[in-house]
């Protein structure tokens, strides 16, 4: 079984997963819109990195989400943060 922080990162790439798929988006239009790598948008959904909150803004106004959903998006961002084990970070020029 996986970490605390292994299943919040999870949740968290599995909603924007389907956020995306709400949006009609494919990865790398989304990766396009939002400025980051077609990588790190799979990596991030995929549950084996952790966006940075500025890569994690660039991804909520490319989906154009709401301040609610978005709020949301960064609740589960702060739940992955404050868990117990150690990450890798998504940055705006990883491809």
């Amino acid at each position: 079984m996986g970490s605390e922080r292994q299943n919040r990162m999870k949740a968290l790439g599995a909603h924007l997963k389907r956020l995306r798929g709400e949006a009609g988006l494919t990865g790398a239009v989304l990766a396009q819109r939002a400025g980051v790598g077609q990588p790190t948008v799979s990596k991030v959904e995929n549950g084996r990195m952790v966006p940075s909150v500025d890569v994690l803004g660039r991804l909520t106004r490319a989906l154009g989400l709401d301040e609610s959903t978005t709020r949301e998006v960064r609740d589960l961002l702060v739940a992955v943060e404050t868990a117990p084990g150690g990450v890798e970070f998504a940055t705006p020029l990883d491809s």
